[in-house]
């Protein structure tokens, strides 16, 4: 085993660090940790988690161990482990400069408000990679990557952003596994739920959508009621705490005008709801529904191809 002065493994992190900010002009292969409020990483505890992660003795955080090493310099700390290099930031101010600015510019309201709440981010990012690296090496990086980052997020990370490909996801009861699985992009692609979309509620194509969806409702019922179909899902205006979303609700029931269930999404902004969250809305503010009819047919779903014509609009 060969034994590096901490002295000298400090160095070589700034010196990392600095390269790593040259080359971050070329692939940033990184898991990005949007958060509530700012965390530090003592490099003794990352040796232990990595080192927990990845299968390995990385030592102390003071000395190396024999798969590798950890140190920190402020807000950069440097993992080695299996000749590859990781380097953990760890930022008390938010991802962007213009928060506001960069949140106008995104059509889901839950992405919109989870980067307007952030305060810190962290990141996990890949070193030594470039425009040549091969597919299946940046496919491994994510792989070892996303193990790691897994360990380190907790309550506190409200969002998750991967510079490449350029996606964010909401954190739910799914991101974890999707996070340790072989192909951690894809399984975190698949946690998303549908986005919730701005669009105005005089909107031409929303309007003639909530008229047919509304006129066709008793077919809705007829169906629901034989049991024809799953997946009954309904879409309507729900308000709490002064602020108003037109989300989807799994229908358990329909009685007395008033349609019964639980929240099909995520919310952006309403409170103590959430996903699961049991709800009920009067039928007469339905906006749209939709199941899978006996055949597999995806039945209704007006607004949705409405909503998709109005962004591409604003795009």
């Amino acid at each position: 085993m060969i034994w590096i002065p901490i002295g000298a493994l400090v160095l070589l992190a700034a010196g990392t660090a600095f390269w790593w900010i040259r080359r971050r002009r070329t692939r940033l292969i990184s898991f990005v940790a949007l958060l509530r409020e700012p965390v530090s990483f003592d490099p003794a505890v990352l040796a232990a988690v990595a080192g927990k992660a990845w299968g390995a003795d990385l030592g102390d955080g003071g000395s190396p161990g024999k798969d590798g090493f950890v140190c920190g310099t402020g807000r950069f700390t440097t993992v080695m482990h299996d000749g590859r290099a990781v380097l953990i930031n760890s930022v008390p101010e938010p991802y962007t400069p213009d928060v506001e600015t960069a949140a106008a510019t995104i059509a889901d309201l839950r992405i919109r408000g989870l980067l307007l709440e952030h305060r810190a981010w962290f990141s996990c990012d890949a070193l030594g990679v470039d425009g040549t690296t091969p597919a299946a090496e940046i496919r491994e990086w994510r792989r070892r990557l996303a193990i790691l980052f897994a360990e380190l997020i907790d309550e506190n990370c409200l969002l998750i952003y991967l510079p490449d490909p350029s996606r964010a996801y909401p954190i739910n009861d799914d991101t974890e596994r999707a996070l340790r699985s072989a192909d951690p992009v894809q399984a975190l692609q698949e946690t998303c739920a549908l986005p919730l979309l701005a669009i105005a509620e005089d909107d031409p194509l929303l309007k003639q959508a909530v008229s047919e969806a509304r006129g066709l409702w008793p077919n809705f019922v007829t169906a629901f009621e034989a049991r024809a179909g799953e997946h009954f899902s309904a879409k309507a205006p729900i308000t709490r705490a002064g602020n108003t979303e037109f989300i989807w609700l799994s229908v358990t029931s329909i009685e007395g005008g008033l349609i019964y269930g639980e929240l099909d999404n995520e919310p952006a902004n309403l409170g103590s709801l959430k996903l699961g969250s049991k709800v009920s809305v009067p039928a007469a503010d339905l906006t749209d529904w939709c199941y899978v009819d006996p055949k597999g047919m995806f039945i209704g779903g007006f607004t949705i191809e409405a909503v998709k014509k109005a962004q591409r609009r604003r795009g």
